[in-house]
């Protein structure tokens, strides 16, 4: 009977081991060694968008504003996902340096049994039952464990700002995409436009030409003119897919249409000193925060490697139950400190030492260059903003001036006055000028984004 007690305590203990395996993440925060609000991490991974039946992603449909096209690069950009991945990835290595200062628990169970025969005597036989539950803690090197501990919390800290970082990069691209898309509609509607104008100009110049008020090369020119601005309506159709496309990319879906985005009629303005935007850069900006907490990391390296030219202290504790029969009738109970004093290791920890040296001297370098380049990178997105903005009502002039120069030569034209070729280069000057302005007017859009990805402030 008590053979079969035996292995029903076994079984429960295997039933309870696998329990454990299977949800190891709810034991570990049922322990009360990582904090529920780390447990569930607001910032954690969103799931990606999937297609439905018939293969449409939900958030593709209807008219996309800017703001969903960043939350869906957000979710499904690859990049994306592999920085909240590193923050798990963190989180895990964080929770292992932490498990070095708990202790072990183990139950256990035996049944022995033996068959023996000697010589002169009758064989025998009986079994052995043993049942224990011990725990123990082994500490080597506590100094060295808190700073494993510390150096995962600011690999944490790194990862996540990492991921800001990330963020950061996504939604300055998705911007410089979508404005991309919306000043090449608006360039098909220009040249549409264009195309309108030159088709009118050749019907007239037929209908002239039938009346015989104007030559057979008038009729001719207009024709090529039009044609050739077909041609550019077709290239300009053809950059809108191309914007599309690259909008989808960076967004981390596949659109097979052209995406449907939501116009802007007023872009951001920023205005702001210079050196106000280098300030914030420097205080603000992810990957300059993530090389800080770097240069703390190789520091706590550095002090981890000198640590090696002095005394090593561990600790270790136990306590253990066991006895036959199912009654735990004798206990154990073991402390032990002890200090152990470096004599030579062939030049390991010395060696060792230099390493994290110099690893924290190119940290340091590291950390200098990004902030070259990330003053460098403010300065051209500021000047860019700066020469856009100065471009935008210089563009918006010659606009006007265009259209009163082709107002004028379309009148001169019909009345017999002026010629085709002068009716062409102020139809040319016209749709040139509204192109200018529209681009500057997207460039500085793309500046104000750029710039605000480079202070770090998206």
């Amino acid at each position: 009977m008590k053979k079969y007690q035996l292995l029903f305590i076994l079984g429960v203990l295997g039933a309870a081991a696998s329990s454990a395996w299977a949800q190891p993440d709810d034991l570990f925060y049922s322990s009360g060694l990582v904090p529920p609000a780390s447990a569930e991490r607001k910032d954690g991974p969103v799931a990606p968008v999937t297609p439905d039946a018939n293969g449409v992603l939900p958030q593709l449909q209807g008219e996309l504003s800017l703001e969903e096209c960043i939350q869906i690069a957000l979710s499904n950009s690859p990049r994306a996902v592999s920085a909240q991945l590193a923050v798990q990835d963190a989180q895990v290595n964080l929770n292992l340096a932490r498990s070095e200062f708990l202790p072990t628990a183990t139950v256990g169970a035996s049944q022995g049994y033996t068959n023996q025969k000697t010589d002169g005597f009758p064989r025998t036989d009986h079994g052995q039952p043993d049942v224990y539950a011990q725990a123990q803690l082994s500490l080597s090197g506590i100094t060295d464990i808190a700073r494993g501990v510390k150096i995962g919390k600011l690999s944490l800290e790194q990862a996540q700002t990492d991921f800001e970082g990330v963020k950061n990069e996504i939604t300055g691209t998705i911007k410089k995409y979508y404005y991309a898309l919306l000043s090449a509609r608006r360039a098909v509607a220009i040249r549409t436009q264009s195309r309108d104008l030159y088709k009118d100009q050749y019907e007239r110049s037929a209908e002239f030409f039938r009346l015989g008020l104007r030559p057979k090369v008038d009729v001719t020119t207009a024709e090529v003119n039009l044609n050739n601005e077909e041609l550019s309506l077709i290239r300009a159709r053809n950059l809108v897919k191309t914007a599309s496309a690259q909008l989808a990319n960076a967004m981390g879906v596949t659109a097979p249409d052209i995406l449907n985005i939501k116009e802007i009629d007023n872009f951001e303005k920023m205005d702001i000193p210079f050196d106000k935007a280098v300030e914030t850069a420097y205080a603000n900006r992810p990957d300059v925060l993530s090389a800080r907490t770097g240069v703390k990391i190789s520091q706590i390296q550095l002090n981890r490697a000198k640590a090696g030219f002095f005394p090593t202290f561990s600790f270790s504790a136990g306590f253990a139950k066991l006895g036959d029969d199912f009654r735990l009738d004798n206990e154990e109970t073991k402390l032990m400190a002890s200090v152990e004093f470096p004599i030579f290791n062939a030049f390991k920890t010395y060696n060792g030492y230099k390493q994290a040296q110099i690893n924290h001297s190119k940290t340091l370098n590291s950390n200098r260059s990004l902030l070259n380049d990330v003053f460098l990178d403010v300065q051209n997105a500021y000047i860019k903003m700066q020469e856009s903005a100065e471009s935008i009502p210089v563009a918006e002039v010659n606009v006007e001036k265009a259209k009163e120069n082709l107002d004028l030569s379309r009148g001169r034209y019909n009345e017999g006055i002026g010629d085709i070729i002068e009716l062409k280069d102020a139809e040319v000057a016209y749709t040139d000028a509204e192109l200018s302005l529209l681009t500057a007017r997207y460039d500085y859009a793309s500046a104000v984004a750029d710039l605000k990805q480079a202070m770090g402030t998206y």
